[in-house]
């Protein structure tokens, strides 16, 4: 999927009952694309094409490698586990209802063992949920998720953008979970700035795939 959908996943998703924890989640749902942007970044800062990036320099073993940290089921398991099991029992049962509450005083990662848990549980999950979307959906340009204990690869008969394995219409499904996604969220904050961050989230499944047609065809 494009990361915009991963992060409006993130965020509906394990955002609650506390905004902090939607920005955690949004953050997590993020982190496992982050080595691709730094480096397709840092390339075209260098004056590399992008037909040379993705054609050849994406394929070397270093990238390959980023991607599987990023996308990697053992990490982010990990994660999820240990602050899932921190969060279990009695304080798990407690401590969403009393930040829920009218007027008690949020619980954050510097105020509280629980905030913190909640806080690396939404962050971890989000990114756990990225790299299985991700496994169900890329083909020729499968992950690692289970480095280093294996550099094995599932190439999914459905690929989120190559059109010869069902391309096109993922990018319509996917765009329509996109819009579902955005009304939810808009519906559930009134901030201003979080609802023109949705709009923007919600242009993009436009401007991605026109900019995308530009530089293969244009």
């Amino acid at each position: 999927m494009n990361s915009q959908t991963h992060v409006l996943m993130g965020a509906a998703l394990f955002g609650k009952p506390m905004p902090r924890l939607a920005w955690a989640a949004a953050a997590g749902s993020l982190v496992p694309d982050l080595p691709m942007y730094v480096t397709v970044g840092t390339l075209r800062i260098a004056g590399f094409p992008l037909s040379e990036i993705f054609r050849r320099i994406y394929w070397q073993d270093w990238w390959q490698i980023a991607n599987a940290v990023g996308h990697n089921f053992l990490l982010w398991s990990g994660l999820a586990l240990a602050s899932g099991l921190a969060l279990s029992g009695r304080t798990r049962r407690a401590w969403p209802a009393a930040a829920a509450e009218p007027g008690a005083r949020p619980l954050t990662a510097k105020t509280s063992r629980e905030g913190a848990a909640a806080l690396v549980f939404a962050f971890s999950a989000s990114a756990l949920l990225h790299s299985a979307i991700d496994f169900l959906f890329h083909r020729d340009d499968a992950h690692m998720h289970f480095w280093p204990l294996s550099d094995w690869r599932f190439r999914s008969p459905v690929s989120y953008w190559d059109a010869n394995h069902y391309g096109n219409w993922f990018g319509l499904f996917e765009a329509a979970i996109g819009i579902l996604l955005v009304v939810i969220l808009f519906r559930r904050y009134r901030a201003l700035w979080v609802r023109i961050a949705l709009l923007v989230a919600l242009a993009l499944y436009v401007a991605v795939p026109a900019f995308f047609f530009v530089t293969h065809h244009g």
